[in-house]
């Protein structure tokens, strides 16, 4: 009886008590006290025993559970981060855009004005908006009060001198918009009528207005070249965004990548921590100086706009303090500042921490930073797109195309921050190790990246073309503008970027993989042959597999990590072209011919061509003299087709469109000259391409149009 107890008592691994407590007291009977003893004492055992075992369960899955909790915090924080630059935006037009006047464009006053009003699309910050009243004979003739009305933050308003004689007058204004920081200039004519009622003319040739407020000059921004001012923008703009992607991307690499492997790993956690170590005191501080740097540099680039590429100007102590007091760009420009603050005094606090021996404060310290660090990134990102170029898109998508840039610096930091992670923290971490713990750590750590990866590079690829579609109005406008150049430069990247990716995840990743796999069945039959004494031959035999099988893994690590060194290069490479697409987003300008670039400096060259009607019933000349920023002359002959004869008595209306920038549509008045044209007077308020919609109203009352594009030098 006792021995199949035992027995039974054996087979049945929820009773290990048993046997021990009845083979010390024999069979013990049911309703004995030292029965009911034993019975408890086995009940104790099992619930015990039970809570052990369900921890053993569920123990190993914890890591996993800890993963996948964190990975759901993370997309939480991003949409949250995304409602908040949904909500921040209000709604506004793309730029400061004059709506009205008064006097009004091309009005002809038979009364001198005492002044001149005028009514932009946008809030004007008082600071750079100003505007300039000259004569046909580009004499100045108000008093230099250009003002931003103190009950209308939209209108600014000019004194003009007394006593004006009956003359063509020329308005030239600049606003700086106090919503997107943006500079726009442009300019409209009035003319004051002879007492007679006779209307005062401009002499041939002559162009008012063209030299005043720095010349209607622009910098490279707008031109499309890459002049001073515009390769400090870029290098400035380029550093801030490579600065904000590596530095977050190594913090989700600190955060989901390093911490989760060494939780499923333990054999990882040392050098997880040295990697982490290692961006901490040589890299976290040192990129965020880097980024305090560099925004003050962004402040300066933006001096630069205002005073027209004038380096000495834009160093002006007043007028850096009020581009950081005044609009939207000074308060973005601030959030960058006080987020870069806030990480530089969390990274000190973290080297700190490192002085104190391991222990609970450390790792609260370790995971409060790391998270905090996880908020302040998306704020970073926030203020760089609200700052940036795509505040200053329409209405209709400005909410949209800032999500968009903010998705899309979110998406570079999961994709090529990670990528710049890896060869300066963790690769010089991992080759202080043998090649076969190198490869281990390469196959186990990679995983958790490439999940991160593949997200980033999806929300690229979704958001990459919206951002195109906003800022682009044609296909064209890929091949002839600067921004689309290096958009297409972009894309040819990126898709040397995916096929480098695609490369070693698909091909050396796993290779390596099987010869590790491979390594270790060899070194185990190695360690078991030294064991067990087997004959040297066999033993030299299999030293001799461990060897060629070390050169094989050694081969294979080697290949992987040196495209891991290099592939961040392309990551870097895409980002300029970023940097680029940033700088010449403001009017997505061509470059023009080197003939046509010298009537930058030189006299002007007037722009003439012809057309057909789209019904080709007319064909329409146009000629645009001197085709230049500022006020213009336009003249426009019309020949029916089938005749060839001369058209006069038909009605001319003249729309003109800025293509690289979403400013509206203008109106040019166009009268007949009595020399069988039509003529008028309007502005190309910027250089670039436009589109000059030209309306022919024939007798019975149809409509004939032909469409003109023209590039306009600055």
């Amino acid at each position: 009886m006792k021995d199949s107890t035992l027995v039974h008592c054996t087979m049945n691994a929820y009773k290990p008590m048993c046997s021990s407590i009845e083979a010390e007291h024999g069979t013990a009977r049911p309703g004995t006290a030292p029965a009911m003893a034993v019975r408890n004492a086995a009940r104790s055992h099992r619930e015990k025993q039970s809570k052990s075992l369900s921890r053993d369960r569920i123990q190993p899955i914890i890591p996993h559970v800890r993963l996948i909790l964190a990975q759901r915090r993370f997309p939480v924080a991003v949409l949250l981060a995304l409602c908040v630059a949904l909500l921040l935006p209000g709604t506004s037009e793309a730029h400061a855009i004059l709506l009205r006047s008064d006097p009004a464009k091309d009005a002809v006053l038979s009364v001198v004005p005492h002044q001149v009003r005028m009514w932009f699309s946008e809030a004007l910050n008082p600071a750079f908006s100003t505007a300039v009243v000259e004569s046909g004979a580009s004499e100045r003739v108000d008093h230099r009060d250009a003002h931003v009305s103190p009950g209308d933050a939209t209108e600014m308003d000019l004194t003009l001198k007394p006593s004006l004689p009956p003359a063509v007058y020329v308005v030239v204004w600049r606003t700086d918009s106090a919503d997107d920081g943006h500079v726009l200039t442009g300019s409209f004519l009035f003319t004051v009528a002879r007492p007679d009622g006779t209307v005062p003319t401009l002499s041939g040739g002559t162009v008012p207005g063209q030299h005043v407020l720095s010349g209607n000059t622009l910098t490279g921004q707008y031109s499309g070249e890459l002049d001073g001012p515009t390769l400090f923008n870029l290098i400035m703009v380029t550093l801030v965004e490579l600065g904000a992607v590596f530095w977050v991307g190594a913090q989700l690499w600190l955060l989901f990548v390093l911490k989760p492997s060494a939780e499923d790993h333990a054999e990882l956690s040392a050098s997880n921590q040295q990697v982490q170590q290692r961006f901490e005191q040589r890299f976290s501080l040192p990129t965020l100086l880097l980024l305090l740097f560099v925004n003050v540099g962004v402040l300066l680039g933006q001096a630069m706009s205002i005073t027209g590429g004038n380096f000495a100007a834009a160093f002006a102590p007043t007028l850096l303090g009020a581009l950081v007091t005044s609009g939207s760009f000074g308060a973005f420009w601030l959030m960058r500042m006080i987020v870069i603050l806030l990480a530089m005094g969390l990274s000190l606090y973290r080297l700190q921490v490192y002085r104190l021996r391991p222990g609970t404060r450390l790792r609260l310290a370790s995971s409060f930073t790391l998270w905090a660090n996880l908020v302040l990134g998306p704020a970073l990102f926030i203020a760089i797109a609200m700052s940036g170029h795509a505040a200053a898109t329409s209405g209709n998508t400005r909410v949209y195309a800032l999500a968009v840039d903010w998705l899309h610096l979110v998406a570079a930091t999961l994709w090529v921050g990670g990528m710049m992670f890896i060869p300066t923290s963790y690769l010089p971490i991992l080759r202080r190790s043998p090649v076969a713990e190198r490869a281990r750590s390469l196959v186990t750590m990679l995983p958790y990246y490439l999940p991160w990866a593949v997200a980033g590079v999806i929300i690229m690829a979704v958001t990459g073309p919206f951002s195109a579609t906003v800022h682009l109005t044609s296909w064209e406008q890929l091949l002839s503008t600067t921004y689309g150049r290096a958009l297409v430069v972009k894309i040819l990247l990126v898709g040397a970027l995916l096929l480098t990716s695609a490369i070693h995840v698909g091909l050396f990743r796993p290779h390596l993989k099987k010869e590790v796999k491979k390594y270790a069945h060899v070194l185990a039959r190695s360690q078991a042959s030294r064991a067990t004494a087997e004959p040297n031959r066999l033993e030299k035999l299999i030293a001799q597999q461990v060897k060629l099988r070390e050169g094989r893994l050694a081969k294979q690590t080697g290949r992987l990590t040196g495209v891991l060194r290099w592939e961040p290069v392309l990551g870097v490479a895409v980002l300029v072209c970023v940097g680029l697409m940033n700088v010449f987003a403001g009017t997505l300008s061509p470059i023009a011919p080197a003939v046509q670039q010298q009537q930058t400096t030189g006299t002007s060259t007037a722009f003439t061509t012809s057309v057909r009607t789209s019904d080709s019933k007319f064909t329409v000349t146009l000629t645009v003299d001197p085709n230049r920023t500022g006020p213009n002359g336009f003249t426009v002959s019309v020949v029916d087709t089938t005749t060839d004869t001369p058209i006069t008595n038909v009605g001319i209306s003249l729309y003109t469109t800025i293509l690289d920038m979403d400013m509206g549509t203008d109106t040019v008045n166009i009268q007949p000259d009595g020399k069988g044209h039509f003529s008028g007077r309007g502005d190309l308020v910027m250089g670039g391409d436009w589109q000059i919609r030209i309306q022919l109203r024939t007798p019975d009352n149809r409509l004939h149009e032909a469409i003109v594009k023209i590039l306009t030098p600055y």
